[in-house]
């Protein structure tokens, strides 16, 4: 079987490394796949799992501001343009790690990989790949939130070229509102009226236009729901992406 590729994303602090520790020790646990850790954010002090492969054996934030004479921005800036220079070297050795899944983490300003180097190195890396988009729980119990969460995890599966899959994440945090975000998705007169209480003047026809979009272009997919914390939702994500996969990729 060839590898899978789980490239996750999302706005800092949506909780990405500790979620794909969690599920990786899941996946460990719950099946005889074989999983390897990838970590590509340059910026990070600590990961909660050992990483196979750890782009900061080849430049850190803060190594790059020492040599450079750099501030945290500019660092940042030189980074993604270093990972998009070697996109095929760091894309040949992630290939080279034998694993069945492999769960990929992304610096924390998700701009960089989506514009720099994150696009090509989907393409070259072997096996079939997919991005997890993850939402933050606590942003997505707002209407408002959860039109423009759900508009910009559209946007990551286009940039990328790859299938996409929107993850509400830390769930644990709002365990009360759950229900009541499904009926927004599902109630487009409840989006309505939820938009027009948060916002306010020119606010409220832009999100209500831009909400008119998502039955049109994202495909027709439950919000998978987790929390790395709990353990919440772990098993979906796995049927969900394994979905996925067996659709997308070559399995002869």
């Amino acid at each position: 079987m060839r590898p899978f590729n789980l490239i996750v994303l999302g706005t800092a602090g949506a909780g990405k490394s500790a979620l794909i520790a969690a599920f990786g020790k899941w996946i460990e646990k719950s099946t005889d796949r074989k999983v390897a850790y990838i970590n590509l954010d340059p910026g990070c002090d600590f990961i909660p799992f050992e990483p196979d492969f750890d782009i900061r054996d080849y430049f850190t934030i803060a190594q790059i501001m020492r040599d450079e004479s750099l501030g945290p921005n500019g660092a940042m800036v030189r980074a993604s343009e270093l990972l998009e220079q070697r996109a095929g070297e760091f894309s040949k050795r992630i290939n080279e790690i034998e694993a069945d899944i492999r769960l990929i983490d992304t610096p924390g300003q998700m701009e960089v990989f989506l514009f720099h180097g994150g696009p090509e190195m989907a393409k070259l890396m072997d096996g079939v790949t997919i991005s997890l988009f993850l939402v933050d729980a606590e942003v997505a119990a707002k209407a408002t939130g959860l039109v423009f969460t759900r508009l910009l995890g559209l946007s990551v599966g286009l940039r990328l070229g790859v299938p996409a899959i929107s993850v509400l994440n830390k769930v644990d945090l709002v365990q009360g509102k759950l229900a009541d975000i499904d009926r927004i998705l599902a109630d487009m007169e409840l989006l309505k009226e939820r938009v027009t209480k948060e916002s306010s003047g020119v606010m409220i026809d832009l999100t209500l236009e831009l909400s008119k979009v998502l039955p049109e272009l994202l495909p027709a997919a439950r919000l998978v729901k987790v929390s790395a914390k709990t353990g919440e939702g772990m098993q979906e994500l796995y049927d969900i992406a394994h979905e996925i996969f067996c659709a997308c990729g070559d399995l002869t």
